[in-house]
């Protein structure tokens, strides 16, 4: 006889009781929320000061006592701008109650020895910190030599790019590894004399001599990959070099130069132009006296406010300086939360970057050209600066760290990854990462900014990081983040969430997931420092509840106070400039006749097998050997599978699908921004904004495996559905596009007005030839003529979901 067996469970005993747990825990974790709430803000380090006025002292600031603000309430407008988020964090967001705004306090900070930090280190500037131009990279010690040029080293190399883009046969400007003509030549350059000083220009800046004008031939005529120019045409009687007209000119590489032989001087990058309060140095604001900061926006107490800005004389810049935080609030005035305070950290973890950057579009959303008129940067990781700047100018930030609801850590890491990496030798180049690992050096910087706020400023310590925010745009960023900030919010563009998991990408160099040991750099090994953690966590629960979160996910998604909200990361959208998206409906253009079932055209590698998991090469394959391009109007390969404009052929397609890259690619941002249905064939990973909004109204899931099966899934979703799928998506595609960035705004509206010229130009001719001059649209979503930019955009979305993160991490 067989052992006793047990009486079946009745159906819903197990729900029921973890129903009845997950109350239970909700209770108990929503009572020691609250109570830490109250506790923590006395706990830490012993340096944190009462609140000087602050969210819950304005009134005590200004000597009167006002009556609480109420919350505001929820109108028809609110719910539609709501429409298709999950939960509740939209509408608490449009209804909470203001708090009383505070002016920002005053200190006695100054500028010290009023220095340039390209070239030194240290608060006083003191301390020579030199990038010099080099043709190799050191492999041990952290002793940064000189490295004088060795043009026969090419005879060795296949080609130049085998170099540093610093290496040079001119004059090196060692502040920030940049090379110029050398000072014997008519044009070269001569450094400021050794007694100058500090931040003195050169006696004579030079003519530049970048990566692409360095000479193809020793002097004895041997050839070398050294560089690509005949020397005589550098060097010769009319040469770049030596003449006043030479045969050939070399690029221009340096921000705020220009014109044919680069002697033309005009504005160049700097966050939020210095708050018009401060010289921009290539990157670095050099702020005036009595002004600090990364934008020169905190004034001291010896700041005199009173006169104008730079602002007023370069009328070019007054409209990119923006700072609503430093402006002195009246009594009555309020502000809306979230309330974020930027971190003033040292120089080399954002504004050397850009001093240190090859090239003046790179690692910037924007860039003036030399009349001074402001372009709009295509860098795929501009979000990097772009976001900063955003949130620089934005009514969230707050000058005062401790009346912040945030607290934003800015760190260059993409713009390190390239192309400051590949340019030289120096400590702030490598970050203690070996030689080309480049991931590795942004791992390190992240490490080192974090040490750096635990050393400098009490606010870690006082909730563990939970308040602090990081921003990583690269493309696995998300995945190398070291353990030691896991706690805190990042927001990244890559959403993976295997547990376990190694490198996609096709690059060598970004690969994070293989071993390295280092007897200097890395003595106990890389992998450690980013060990035990997903790429991305939609719901990250602090340790005494986190199983219970993890199983109750959804939930947790749905209800904006749920105490598993302990922290989320976000994946955040691609800053895309409205040009990218210029023929689509939702800026006014004419809506198209959706050609195409589905589209993608782009890189598909198909020598290199990890790129996209395989997934582009897959998909090209089966559209080739199936004829989809002839049988199913499916667009899927290289650029030579279909001609056009990339803009028109989005806004003229159904479906867009969206498939990985190296880790995150833009196609689902392209796909909302032009009306298209995406598709999205990624397993376990999360796109744009997919914890709060509700994607299932407006995509297609398919699963890798069934890949191939694309022509099947597509054609079974009949057109009512895909009507109501494109009227669900013009009702969010706004919130992926960062439209209410200055720049970019003005750019949505130029593009309104040619669309609505185009319109009427069309209807005159439907008129003029017997016509009404109307015309149907030839597909969902209509044409949207009259958009507001600053309305609903990626970057209001991130506020309003940070605003129901604020109980949670307290």
């Amino acid at each position: 006889m067989g052992p006793p067996q047990r009486k079946p469970r009745r159906p819903g005993t197990l729900a029921l009781l973890a129903a009845v747990l997950g109350f239970l825990f909700c209770l108990l974790a929503a009572l020691t929320y609250n109570s830490a709430a109250g506790s923590t803000a006395n706990q830490g380090t012993g340096r944190i000061q009462p609140r000087r006025g602050g969210r819950n002292g304005g009134a005590a600031a200004t000597g009167t006592l006002r009556p609480a603000p109420r919350k505001l309430k929820l109108t028809a407008d609110i719910k539609r701008r709501c429409d298709g988020t999950l939960g509740t964090w939209c509408a608490d967001f449009h209804t909470q109650a203001p708090v009383p705004a505070v002016t920002a306090p005053r200190g006695n900070q100054t500028c010290s020895l009023d220095c340039n930090k390209a070239g030194w280190m240290g608060f006083n500037c003191l301390h020579p910190m030199k990038r010099y131009c080099t043709h190799k990279h050191r492999q041990f010690g952290f002793e940064v030599s000189r490295v004088e040029p060795d043009l026969a080293a090419g005879m060795q190399a296949q080609t130049f790019w085998d170099f540093p883009t610093s290496h040079c046969a001119g004059t090196c400007d060692e502040d920030i590894a940049a090379c110029y003509c050398p000072s014997h030549t008519p044009y070269g350059r001569l450094p400021a004399p050794e007694d100058a000083p500090l931040g003195s220009p050169p006696e004579r800046q030079g003519r530049p001599m970048g990566l692409y004008c360095q000479p193809s031939k020793l002097d004895n005529g041997t050839a070398t990959a050294w560089g690509e120019v005949e020397p005589e045409l550098l060097f010769g009687p009319e040469g770049w070099c030596t003449s006043e007209a030479p045969r050939h000119v070399c690029d221009c590489f340096v921000d705020g130069w220009g014109g044919n032989n680069c002697e033309l001087r005009y504005e160049a990058f700097c966050l939020n132009q210095c708050n018009g309060r401060g010289e921009c140095n290539q990157g670095y604001c050099k702020c005036d006296p009595g002004w600090h900061g990364i934008d020169c926006a905190h004034a001291s107490a010896a700041a005199d406010d009173t006169q104008p800005g730079r602002e007023a004389d370069r009328p070019w810049i007054a409209e990119l300086v923006r700072t609503p935080a430093a402006r002195t609030f009246p009594p009555d005035a309020v502000r809306r939360r979230p309330l974020i305070y930027v971190y003033e950290m040292p120089a080399e973890y954002v504004t050397l970057m850009i001093q240190y950057r090859w090239g003046g579009t790179a690692c910037v959303p924007r860039y003036f050209d030399f009349h001074n008129e402001t372009h709009l940067s295509e860098d795929l990781y501009a979000a990097e600066s772009g976001f900063l700047e955003m949130l620089l100018q934005s009514e969230h930030r707050t000058l005062d760290p401790e009346e912040a609801d945030f607290l934003y850590v800015p760190a260059y890491t993409s713009c390190l990854i390239t192309p400051v990496q590949r340019t030289a030798d120096s400590l702030r180049d490598m970050w203690y990462g070996v030689e080309n690992l480049r991931v590795h050096a942004a791992t390190h910087m992240l490490l080192e900014a974090y040490y750096w706020i635990k050393a400098h400023a009490p606010y870690w310590n006082r909730r563990g990081g939970w308040d602090h925010i990081w921003l990583v745009t690269f493309d696995e960023a998300s995945c190398y983040v070291p353990a030691a900030i896991r706690a805190s919010i990042i927001l990244s563009h890559w959403g993976r969430m295997d547990a376990n998991h190694t490198s996609g990408s096709g690059y060598w160099e970004d690969v994070y997931s293989d071993e390295v040991h280092h007897p200097h750099w890395e003595p106990d090994g890389f992998l450690q420092k980013i060990a035990g953690h997903p790429c991305y966590d939609p719901v990250k629960a602090r340790s005494e509840g986190a199983m219970f979160c993890r199983l109750h996910s959804r939930l947790a998604a749905a209800v904006a106070s749920h105490p598993c909200h302990a922290q989320q990361d976000l994946v955040v959208p691609l800053m895309k400039t409205p040009q990218t998206f210029y023929k689509s409906p939702l800026l006014g253009a004419t809506p198209r006749s959706r050609t195409w079932l589905a589209f993608h055209r782009g890189r598909v590698q198909q020598d290199n097998p990890p790129y996209s998991r395989g997934l582009r090469q897959r998909l090209a394959n089966a559209s080739a050997a199936g004829g989809w391009l002839e049988k199913h109007k499916i667009v899927m390969g290289e650029h030579d599978v279909v001609e056009g404009d990339y803009s028109e052929l989005l806004a003229s397609s159904t479906f867009c699908l969206v498939l990985p890259g190296d880790g995150w690619s833009a196609r689902m941002d392209d796909a909302m921004l032009h009306g298209c249905i995406p598709v999205i064939i990624m397993d376990n990973v999360h796109v744009s904004f997919e914890s709060i909004l509700d994607l299932a109204a407006f995509t297609v899931r398919i699963p890798q495996a069934d890949a191939e099966r694309l022509p099947e899934v597509l054609a079974a979703v009949p057109e009512e559905r895909r009507r109501e799928m494109r009227r669900a998506l013009s009702a969010a595609w706004q919130k992926f596009g960062y439209t209410s960035y200055g720049p970019y705004a003005r750019k949505v509206r130029e593009l309104q007005r040619a669309n609505a010229e185009e319109a009427a130009a069309a209807r005159r001719e439907r008129q003029a030839e017997g016509g009404d001059g109307d015309a149907a649209p030839a597909s969902l979503p209509a044409a949207v003529p009259d958009l507001d930019p600053a309305a609903d955009d990626a970057f209001g979305t991130i506020m309003a979901w940070l605003h129901s993160r604020i109980e949670a991490t307290r």
